[in-house]
């Protein structure tokens, strides 16, 4: 089997706009997972089984990858693109796979890097547009082309190293000594352990850590399904929350609990007088632009304004209708850096920023326009604290545990699944927040951080996605040791004593190395390497397979 040259251009196209991270859901998932590229890979290669299943071997390993901020510590759409249509026309086993997908993962960083750089020169060219109050030229050159750019800058690559590369590394790749396969499996069983410990330790405080362990025991002795498992974790974390449920609202004194509930009443009343100058439509079309485009000029010098600046255009326009140095003022306002998660973070800060605007369009000189910089900016940082918990850390790979099983079985559901439910979820969330913004104004976010509940919805995720975790890396995490011990009388082997003293010993020693490790430094690409050579090497000698 070959790649077609068809083949490759449809590979690197759809990897080249998975690059682009548009819509911002759907896309920042195809942009740090496997999954839902196996899907589209097996499409183009017209063998969705094997795909599947290479692609749910990958995705152990990049379990945990998130781009927060704009750093990532790998390239998971990279990798699937490369490795996943290789294995396919070479027919690797995932173990092999895995081996490939890991440098090229670590290339893809070098490759995003550079065009964050690059981005940063397109926004300065935005800038002489905002001068000008061309919103539309702004756009164009500060996201659409950045877009562009980062579209081409992959699928050109994958489509020369597919066509014109795969036939070598198929050559290169049958003619693997048996001890190297032997290293490569062994690898192949330990990466997942990262992907898991990266997870743990981004969303565990100390007092959490013991349902990691109670996930992975239960798999470990009951070997019950992910449904059940998800099940059970849910009970648990209802019970942890209905007994601690104290823990998380504020202490203060039936009295002050009255005098605050009449001024939020007051807050409300004076909200619903407000005369909006926005519809929910003209609002929904604010958040949808956002959410649209939130990642697509991203750059080390602005990170998300442009994109922040294109969502506000359409409010701002109709806020300085007739008066062009005002708009043009604003514009500029928007092109300050900003930098937060697009749902839990953005949503609130463009409502609010959305309804300080429009305060300001009213009475124009009460509202200096420093004063909704700052609370924009103010807001950015613990905002996307909750969104990156929630959304990506926890949700994210909540979805893709859920739906890994069928993956693992060829079934593109197992990639399909995962990405439409968080869609779904995140994208209601971010308008509701939006909408709730620009109505109630900063009151709304300032209890939003403040809120008992959001502490409680933080420690939820955390409890549930640290279960689950425990349960799925007693599943994937599969190091074994053929280690033997023979006597004059008998022999048996080293694992079999494992077993007998606690279950799923190696894996979770493996887990835990990493997460310790990950828990002092958080270098991700260190903790990748350093674990794929040890695996590497142990595997090679047969210590471990």
């Amino acid at each position: 089997m070959t790649i077609s040259l068809t083949q490759a251009i449809l590979l690197g196209l759809f990897c080249g706009l998975a690059k682009t991270c548009i819509p911002y859901t759907w896309g920042a998932f195809a942009y740090n997972t496997v999954i839902f590229n196996a899907v589209m890979i097996g499409a183009i290669m017209g063998n969705m089984t094997q795909a599947m299943i290479v692609g749910a071997s990958l995705q152990l390993i990049y379990l945990g990858v998130i781009s927060a901020g704009g750093n990532q510590p790998s390239d998971p759409c990279l990798a699937a693109y490369i490795a996943i249509p290789v294995a396919l026309v070479s027919g690797l086993d995932t173990n092999a796979a895995v081996a490939l997908a890991v440098p090229v993962g670590l290339l893809g960083v070098q490759i995003s890097n550079l065009l964050y750089l690059m981005a940063g020169f397109f926004a300065q060219k935005g800038d002489k547009f905002v001068e000008q109050g061309n919103a539309a030229g702004m756009t164009r050159w500060s996201v659409i082309y950045v877009g562009i750019i980062r579209c081409l800058a992959f699928a050109v690559p994958v489509t020369i190293a597919l066509y014109f590369g795969a036939g070598m590394m198929q050559g290169v790749l049958n003619d693997i000594p048996k001890w190297l396969t032997n290293g490569l499996s062994a690898m192949g069983a330990c990466l997942p352990a990262v992907g898991f410990a990266i997870i743990a330790n981004l969303i565990s405080k100390p007092k959490f850590v013991p349902f990691f362990f109670a996930g992975f025991f239960l798999i470990q002795y009951t070997k019950i399904g992910t449904i059940p498992l998800l099940l059970v974790g849910a009970f648990l974390t209802f019970l942890y929350l209905t007994f601690t449920a104290k823990d998380y609202t504020a202490s203060a004194d039936d009295d002050e609990d009255e005098d605050e509930d009449e001024d939020e009443e007051d807050e409300v009343e004076a909200a619903g007088l407000r005369q909006r100058l926005l519809s929910k439509g003209e609002v929904l079309k604010s958040w949808t632009l956002w959410w649209i485009f939130a990642e697509v000029g991203h750059s080390f010098e602005r990170m998300q304004a442009p994109m922040f600046c294109t969502a506000m255009t359409p409010a701002l326009k109709k806020f300085y209708k007739g008066n062009k140095e005002r708009y043009i003022e604003a514009l500029k306002r928007h092109m300050i850096f900003f930098n937060s998660e697009a749902h839990w973070g953005g949503g609130p800060c463009l409502g609010l920023s959305l309804a300080m605007e429009e305060k300001k369009s009213q009475a124009y000189d009460e509202i200096p326009g420093e004063m909704i910089v700052n609370l924009k900016t103010g807001l950015m940082g613990p905002l996307a604290g909750i969104g990156d918990t929630i959304s990506w850390s926890t949700l994210m790979y909540l979805f893709i545990g859920l739906f890994l099983p069928l993956a693992q079985k060829g079934n593109p559901i197992g990639g399909i699944g995962p990405i439409v439910c968080l869609t779904t979820v995140c994208f209601i969330i971010g308008y509701i927040l939006t909408e709730r913004s620009y109505t109630y104004g900063y009151s709304f976010a300032e209890n939003m951080l403040k809120s008992g509940l959001v502490n409680m919805i933080i420690a939820g995720a955390s409890i549930l996605g640290l279960f689950m975790m425990g349960g799925l890396a007693s599943t994937y995490v599969t190091v074994t040791t053929p280690l033997k011990i023979a006597t004059s009388t008998y022999t048996t082997t080293i694992q079999s004593i494992l077993d007998s003293i606690l279950p799923g010993i190696l894996p979770l020693v493996v887990v835990l190395l990493v997460w310790k490790y990950l828990s002092k430094s958080r270098n991700y690409f260190k903790a990748t390497i350093g674990l794929t050579i040890a695996s590497l090497v142990l595997g090679c000698i047969g210590v471990i397979i």
